[in-house]
């Protein structure tokens, strides 16, 4: 009886001891960087989800993870801080192992101030990024990218997965491979390609190009919404598909051969500088945004 007593108590040991330790593996990751004047930030992430977001005119970088269920060694973090400049990266360790029942990525939470320059870069997981201005430059793999309320010069280099940008303003270049582009906001100048999917762009009431802008799907149709009062060199390119035009245009030049696909040529509002929109298989159609009118996508 003793013997038996004796293995109890060890085995009720280590199940409490087991149970602190998971207790403690899910314990989220978090921390807080005081920053002044306008900060920036660098960040990492592996298989995991993240949104950073502003928190107005705060004087902090704040970053947390949420584990959602994952073993937290599995993901080892290195950050530093430099004056006001932050440094995040969490990279998932390769290890073979089993998940059983359903997979949860972590989560990475970032709040920062409104005014910062980000460099930003997911392996796998959806980008989720609202309320920053500055230099905001990010790469992702495998996982949706949605903006919101962004500007400055914004720059994004996606893989594969929609993306969605809503309320922009200042110049825009995104480069992506596979899957669908909804853009919206007042631009100075748009570079905007992508290899596999539709895109439906809108210059909002107020947009002037200051810079050669261009537009480009490589298979799938193009949708352009514009401002009347918009000034520009209007190029239009497809190699299959239809091109309608709903604004006032002078044209220039329209050429329809069989062998060199639709082309048209033309001035909008005596012309600016050139904004191009090529499409190798696809329709091309521009119409009108009205003063005032925000694009609102479904």
């Amino acid at each position: 009886m003793p013997h038996v007593r004796s293995s109890a108590i060890l085995l009720a040991a280590i199940l409490i001891a087991g149970s602190a330790a998971f207790s403690f593996a899910q314990s989220d990751w978090q921390k807080t960087y005081p920053v002044s004047a306008k900060p920036s930030l660098t960040f990492t992430t592996g298989d995991a989800e993240a949104e950073l977001r502003s928190c107005g005119e705060c004087r902090e970088i704040r970053i947390r993870v949420q584990w959602n269920g994952r073993n937290p060694s599995d993901f080892p973090i290195t950050e530093a801080q430099t004056g006001g400049h932050v440094s995040f990266e969490m990279r998932e360790r390769n290890r073979m192992h089993i998940m059983m029942g359903v997979h949860h990525s972590p989560q990475v939470f970032i709040e920062a101030p409104a005014a910062i320059d980000v460099e930003g870069r997911t392996a796998d997981g959806s980008l989720h990024v609202s309320g920053v201005h500055g230099e905001l430059q990010f790469h992702t793999g495998d996982g949706s990218v949605d903006f919101d309320d962004c500007g400055g010069a914004v720059r994004l280099v996606a893989s594969d997965g929609s993306i969605r940008m809503h309320n922009l303003t200042g110049t825009l270049e995104s480069r992506s491979s596979d899957g669908s582009v909804r853009i919206d906001g007042q631009f100075s100048g748009i570079q905007v390609h992508t290899s596999d999917g539709n895109l439906d762009i809108a210059l909002s009431d107020g947009s002037h190009l200051a810079t050669a802008s261009r537009i480009e799907s490589s298979d799938g149709r193009v949708s352009l919404h514009l401002p009347r009062t918009l000034a520009a060199d209007l190029e239009i390119h497809t190699s299959d598909g239809r091109v309608q035009c709903d604004l006032p245009l002078t044209m220039e030049g329209f050429n329809s051969k069989s062998d060199s696909g639709h082309n048209l040529r033309g001035h909008l509002n005596g012309g600016g500088v050139p904004l191009s929109i090529h499409t190798s298989d696809g329709n091309v159609t521009i119409d009108a945004m009205h003063p005032g009118e925000r694009h609102e996508h479904p």
